[in-house]
């Protein structure tokens, strides 16, 4: 599907480029906070535990954040999101600016404040997607949508760098911006067209339904399909893997004394590599089943792994994580769109968030391992434990996907009747 039809979508183009720029501001602090840490205090252990701060909402409100996407308008919840990031980002702002004893503390709780409007932000916006795209166009829409992160990757990793250098408050000036600016792009958007629709079976889930069984409704649904349970495992393990590499680069580039701009130019390889798997996801995910897709960027991955494992030279990180970048940007699109097929408009944010309690809650976790074992076994051991793992992974995955079917089209929500959205891949 030739993405013309998405650039004719004003609404569309406002939802996209609004969070695209938040994310850019998103991505800038992402690194400034445990550079800060290791300016600071010199300590990998701390800038995990600073990482961890900045991504533990992706691992315990993803289900919250989900359920109350499915239940209010998904436009004011995105608004309350982005006001919520502005103030925690003004607070360090400010910490920074006028250097006060407490900004250690300040960082912490604005990362998780920050955190937690990210969690609701991203959640919201996949349905909002389905909002304002018909049913024909999402797959380039979803892969306009995971173009974002790459894209922020990219821009707001080497500009956050960049901006550290100048002045330790600067990357949080510019985020408050990024803020700002996607805020009035949604004020702008039509406020119709962005309340939950009901399922076939007449509502959202029964009115009766407890808090806890709405919650976990998502999670059942995903489990009950092997080739999508497999994969978000598989996903949350590596993302875990990936957070250790993370920090490794950090840490390398702190030890040898590298500029600042330096490290946001090796990480915002990821963007350019995530750019270019956006471009090339619709067409392979048209041209081969979620299945073959999968294992085929699992094993990619796990090359690219043992890039970092024999080198942590400048050209080799920034080869490795941009290929890390595309890869995962690839898995992203086809992993999205099988699940916005295969479930009703009013559980795809339980379905959505599910996923995301296991992949990206996955991150914190290797914030903190990744932060203790370059603390205690130093860069190059590190770089050959996550190639080890990750060799393991990608056997698993290849084993238990072998006979494993891939699409969910057998699977059916108990409280909702059939609808052409239950499609397969293969019958679209």
């Amino acid at each position: 599907m030739s993405p013309g039809h998405i650039l004719h979508n004003r609404r569309f183009l406002a939802l996209w480029s609004g969070n695209a720029l938040s994310l850019v501001g998103t991505a800038g602090v992402r690194i400034a906070y445990p550079l800060l840490a290791l300016a600071l205090f010199d300590s990998p252990s701390l800038a995990g535990w600073i990482a961890f701060a900045a991504s533990i909402p992706t691992l315990i409100l993803q289900v919250p954040a989900g359920l109350v996407a499915d239940t209010v308008n998904r436009r004011l919840l995105m608004l309350v999101a982005q006001a919520v990031g502005l103030a925690a980002s003004t607070a360090v702002l400010l910490a920074s600016a006028l250097d006060l004893t407490a900004t250690a503390v300040i960082l912490v709780v604005a990362a998780v404040v920050e955190g937690c409007a990210f969690v609701f932000f991203s959640i919201a916006e996949v349905g909002a997607v389905r909002d304002v795209v018909d049913d024909r166009h999402r797959t380039v829409a979803f892969s306009f949508l995971e173009a974002e992160q790459p894209i922020a990757n990219l821009a707001g990793r080497a500009v956050g760098g960049a901006l550290f250098d100048l002045s330790r408050w600067a990357p949080f000036l510019f985020n408050a911006f990024s803020y700002v600016f996607c805020l009035i792009t949604l004020a702008a958007m039509p406020r119709r067209r962005f309340d939950p629709r009901p399922s076939a079976a007449g509502g959202l889930v029964p009115e009766t339904s407890r808090f806890w069984r709405r919650m976990g409704e998502g999670v059942v649904w995903l489990w009950r399909i092997p080739y999508l349970r497999v994969a978000t495992l598989v996903t949350g393990f590596t993302n875990l893997l990936f957070q250790c590499v993370f920090l490794l680069i950090l840490v390398v580039a702190t030890r040898d004394g590298r500029p600042a701009w330096t490290v946001g130019a090796i990480l915002a390889s990821a963007g350019v590599g995530g750019i270019l798997g956006s471009l090339l996801a619709p067409r392979l995910e048209r041209g081969a089943s979620p299945r073959a897709l999968f294992l085929g960027c699992v094993w990619v991955w796990t090359l690219l792994l043992s890039l970092v494992a024999l080198s942590t030279h400048t050209l080799v990180l920034v080869v490795a994580w941009g290929g890390v970048g595309a890869v995962g940007t690839v898995v992203a699109v086809t992993l999205t769109v099988t699940r916005a097929r295969a479930v009703p408009d009013g559980a795809l944010g339980r379905i959505v968030s599910a996923a995301s309690v296991i992949t990206d809650g996955a991150v914190p976790i290797g914030a903190v391992l990744g932060g203790y074992l370059l603390a205690s076994a130093g860069p190059e051991v590190t770089a050959r434990i996550v190639l080890a793992a990750m060799l393991v992974a990608a056997l698993l995955c290849t084993r238990l996907l072998r006979d494993a079917p891939a699409t969910p089209a057998d699977v059916r929500f108990p409280w909702a009747a059939p609808t052409s959205a239950t499609r397969s891949p293969a019958e679209e």
